[in-house]
C-alpha cells in the first residue's frame, strides 16, 4: 500500500484547483468516508489532507497531515496556523480494499471549517482465472501490469503490477484491481508461456486460459570469417499491438562454445516478434517481423572498432570517485538546452574508476567520434576521434575542476527578493545519459531560498541559459482574494562562477546584473 500512496502524492497536486485565501487560524476537514456499495462506514482509511501555498510554483511534494478513520468511518483533520497563505486543497482517500479517491477544492477567505460529508468509495476488484493445456501447471507466475495511461488518475494511485502463483490445479486469484486495462503474462523459470495484450477485470470477473504450444527457434552465431562466437546473448521480444499495452521479454539464451543456441518461443504474430543478437565487442543484430519458422540458420555478428585512450584527471578529488567516457556522433550538436523535449544524448557511455588512468571504448562503427570525459568535480572535456584509424591511445586532458553557479533573484517591482521561485538552468548533451527521459530533467534546476538565493554546483565552466519560474500575487481590492499569475523570465549567462542578481517582474527592464 505504502508504494502507491508514494506515488498518488505528485499526481494529486497536478489537479488540484485554484483560488486563494488566508489562513489566520487553524483549518479543519472533517467528513465520513462510506462503502459506496452499501453506505456502511470504511474504518482504516487513510486520509491526507496538503495544502497548496499561495507563493510556490509548485506544490508541495509531501502531505503534511494524514490520519485513519475510526470506526464510524469519520475523520478530522487539522492544519496547524502557520505564517503560510493556502490558496486551495487536495484531499486523498486510500485503502487497500477500496479505489482510491482524490478531492480538490478551493479554499474561501475567511472560512476555517470544511465539512465534506459523505465521501463514497468504489471497492477495488477481484480477478480469478484457472489455466490448463499443461501436465504441471503449479507454481506458474501469473502477472498483471496495468496500461500506460499516463493521464490516467489509478496510475498515480493504483499499484502498477501485481503477481500471483498458481495453486495445484492451476487455479490463480487477484485482489485489489481497479477498472482499468492490464496486460496479463503467464510464466515459468522466466519464460513467458502465454500473453494476453489487454484485459479489464470490470468485464471478466473470471477467466480461463488455454497454454498454446511454444515453438522452437535455433541457429548459430557467427562472425565476419564464419567463426563461431561463444556466449552471445539472445533476445526474443514479444512488443505490443497498441500505444497502452506493454512488450514482454519472452525468452533468451546464450551460444555455446560451437556458437549454438536452442530456444522455446511463444507462437507470435511476425509483425509482433523481435529476436536481438548482442555480444560485447560486437555490433547487436536485431531481426524485427520475425518469422519463428523462415528464420535462418546463421546469425552473422560484425566485429566493432575500439578506442584506447589515457586520461589526466584533477588532483584533488576523491580516489573512490569515477570518470565517465560519453560517445556522440561526430556531427553531434553539442549546444545548451532549455527544451525539455531536445535531449541530444550520447549514443554510448562507460563509467572508469579515477584510479584507472586508461581506458577502452569497443563496439564502435569504423567512424569518427565525439568523447567527452565528465564526473564529479571534473570539467567536461572534450576530443575527436576516428575509430577507423584504430589510434594506438588518445589523450584526454580533463584536468580542470567544477564550478558554481549562483545568483540572486530580485522582483524588480519592489526590490524584494524572490522567494520559493523555480531556476531551471540549460542542460549540454555530456551531462545526459543514453536512457535519459524528458521527465528526469527536474535535476536542472533548484528553487530559491528565502533571500531569493540560488546554486548550481558541479559545472563545467562554459555559458548557461537560465529560465525562472515565480508566483507575483496582487491582492483585489473588490473580491478580497488573490490573484496568482506565473511569471517568466529567460536569461542568458555568458561564464558561470560569479553571482549575479537578477531582477523579474512587471518593470523588469534589466536581463541581469553581476
Amino acid at each position: 500500500m505504502q508504494n502507491y500512496i508514494s506515488r498518488s502524492i505528485l499526481f494529486l497536486f497536478l489537479y488540484t484547483a485554484s483560488g486563494i485565501c488566508q489562513t489566520p487560524d487553524n483549518i479543519t476537514f472533517h467528513g465520513r468516508i462510506v462503502d459506496a456499495q452499501d453506505g456502511q462506514p470504511i474504518p482504516e482509511v487513510l486520509v491526507r489532507i496538503a495544502a497548496e501555498k499561495i507563493d510556490r510554483v509548485y506544490p508541495d511534494q509531501e502531505f503534511a497531515h494524514a490520519m485513519a478513520t475510526d470506526i464510524k468511518g469519520a475523520f478530522s483533520l487539522t492544519i496547524p496556523k502557520a505564517n503560510q497563505t493556502y490558496y486551495a486543497f487536495a484531499l486523498m482517500a486510500l485503502h487497500p480494499q477500496y479505489q482510491a479517491k482524490r478531492l480538490q477544492q478551493e479554499m474561501i477567505s475567511g472560512k476555517n471549517n470544511y465539512d465534506l460529508r459523505i465521501v463514497a468509495l468504489r471497492r477495488t476488484l477481484p480477478l480469478q482465472g484457472n489455466i490448463s493445456g499443461r501436465k504441471n501447471v503449479a507454481g506458474l507466475i501469473v502477472e498483471l501490469k496495468m496500461h500506460n495511461k499516463s493521464a490516467d488518475f489509478f496510475r498515480a494511485a493504483a499499484p502498477i503490477e501485481h503477481v500471483v502463483k498458481t495453486d495445484t490445479t492451476g487455479n490463480f486469484h487477484f485482489t485489489e484491481l481497479y477498472p482499468i486495462e492490464y496486460t496479463l503474462t503467464i510464466s515459468r523459470n522466466g519464460f513467458i508461456i502465454a500473453f494476453i495484450e489487454s484485459m479489464n477485470p470490470q468485464k471478466q470477473e473470471r477467466i480461463s486460459i488455454n497454454l498454446p504450444k511454444l515453438k522452437t527457434l535455433s541457429g548459430t552465431v557467427v562472425d565476419a570469417q564464419k567463426r563461431p562466437i561463444a556466449d552471445a546473448h539472445i533476445h526474443a521480444t514479444r512488443h505490443t499491438a497498441t500505444s497502452q499495452g506493454h512488450s514482454a521479454l519472452l525468452s533468451s539464451t546464450e551460444t555455446n562454445e560451437a556458437g549454438n543456441f536452442r530456444m522455446e518461443i511463444l507462437e507470435t504474430e511476425p509483425r509482433l516478434l523481435s529476436l536481438e543478437v548482442s555480444k560485447r565487442g560486437y555490433f547487436t543484430r536485431v531481426y524485427e517481423n520475425v518469422d519463428i519458422d523462415k528464420m535462418p540458420s546463421i546469425l552473422p555478428l560484425k566485429k566493432g572498432a575500439s578506442v584506447k585512450g589515457r586520461v589526466i584527471l584533477p588532483q584533488n578529488i576523491s580516489s573512490d570517485g569515477q570518470y565517465t567516457v560519453k560517445v556522440f556522433p561526430i556531427d553531434g550538436q553539442m549546444e545548451p538546452s532549455l527544451n525539455p523535449l531536445v535531449l541530444r544524448r550520447p549514443i554510448l557511455s562507460k563509467h572508469f574508476p579515477v584510479t584507472a588512468s586508461t581506458f577502452v571504448i569497443d563496439g564502435l562503427f569504423a567512424e569518427k567520434y565525439i568523447l567527452y570525459t565528465v564526473g564529479d568535480d571534473i570539467s567536461a572535456a572534450r576530443i575527436d576521434v576516428d575509430a577507423s584509424m584504430n589510434p594506438e591511445q588518445v589523450l584526454i586532458v580533463a584536468d580542470q575542476p567544477t564550478i558554481t553557479l549562483q545568483g540572486q533573484v530580485f522582483w524588480a517591482d519592489t526590490g524584494e527578493p524572490v522567494h520559493n521561485a523555480i531556476v531551471s538552468r540549460s542542460w549540454y548533451p555530456w551531462e545526459l545519459q543514453p536512457y535519459d527521459m524528458s521527465m528526469t530533467l527536474d535535476r536542472f534546476e533548484v528553487e530559491t531560498d528565502a533571500q531569493g538565493k540560488f546554486e548550481f554546483h558541479n559545472l563545467t565552466e562554459t555559458h548557461y541559459q537560465l529560465h525562472i519560474r515565480a508566483v507575483h500575487v496582487v491582492l483585489d481590492g473588490v473580491t478580497g482574494r488573490y490573484q496568482r499569475t506565473l511569471v517568466h523570465k529567460q536569461i542568458d549567462i555568458p561564464v558561470a562562477g560569479t553571482t549575479y542578481r537578477i531582477y523579474i517582474g512587471r518593470r523588469d527592464g534589466t536581463p541581469f546584473a553581476e
